[in-house]
């Protein structure tokens, strides 16, 4: 959990090593680091000097030697403050040269445990407050929900509550099924299921494919949007409607 957090504000494993090394042990030299983390000589000053430039550790010279003490867990936060600021500060620029005209086709690669995550924020930012909601095939629930069941969950809260629809085509026999007022599902049978899922929505494409990394392309484009979408709406009028449980 620790090392996960401390990734996500931007240090690497052999950052994250030192740096929870020098945060248990206080003052230690570059051998006394190596020795506790367990890392080579030179990786430590390399990793060193980088934390340096973050503003992670800091160093006193005693006996013309160098020791390193790694910034308090409070300060991590006026760091992340300090962050924030400098991006307020750059919004209006930031802002002008989103509005610059844009390539008529934008294709973006996403790798890593957050993608569906990503793409999921995306179609909310998207297609909120819109007529147009998203359409999903190959949608297999149980594999979304082994991924990232967290950001499932949000994702379905979150179109509940923004009274936003999807219409999935998923997979005949499936385990599980997000039934409610928010999703209309129609089936087709297994030999004819893509088990890598493609989301159409807004003027957007994005297909996931499923391994290590989860890897997602995204393609901005109206025509091949339009195009999708035509061979969406032929596979629904093919597939079977879910029947619905009955109710107790």
């Amino acid at each position: 959990m620790i090392e996960e957090v401390l990734s996500q504000i931007g240090m690497t494993n052999n950052e994250i090593k030192i740096y929870l090394t020098l945060l248990k042990s206080g003052q230690l030299s570059v051998n006394v680091i190596g020795e506790k983390s367990g890392l080579h000589r030179q990786v430590c000053y390399d990793a060193l000097e980088r934390l340096l430039e973050k503003g992670f550790v800091s160093y006193t010279v005693q006996n013309s030697k160098k020791l390193f003490r790694a910034l308090q867990p409070e300060k991590l936060l006026e760091f992340l403050e300090q962050k924030k600021e400098l991006v307020k500060q750059a919004m209006p620029e930031l802002s002008r040269l989103a509005k610059l005209p844009k390539e008529e086709t934008i294709v973006e690669v996403m790798k890593g445990r957050n993608v569906i995550k990503a793409i999921l924020r995306d179609v909310v930012r998207v297609l909120s407050g819109k007529h147009a909601g998203l359409m999903g095939l190959g949608i297999d629930e149980e594999k979304f929900e082994e991924e990232d069941r967290i950001a499932i969950k949000q994702y379905i809260n979150q179109i509940k509550k923004l009274k936003m629809k999807e219409r999935i085509i998923a997979r005949q026999g499936a385990k599980i099924y997000f039934e409610g007022p928010q999703t209309e599902y129609r089936l087709i049978k297994p030999e004819f299921f893509n088990p890598n899922p493609t989301f159409i929505y807004g003027n957007k494409i994005a297909h996931i494919i499923w391994g290590n990394p989860v890897t997602a392309v995204m393609i901005a484009n109206s025509e091949t949007y339009d195009a999708y979408r035509k061979y969406f709406e032929m596979l629904w009028k093919i597939a079977k409607p879910l029947k619905k449980a009955a109710k107790a």
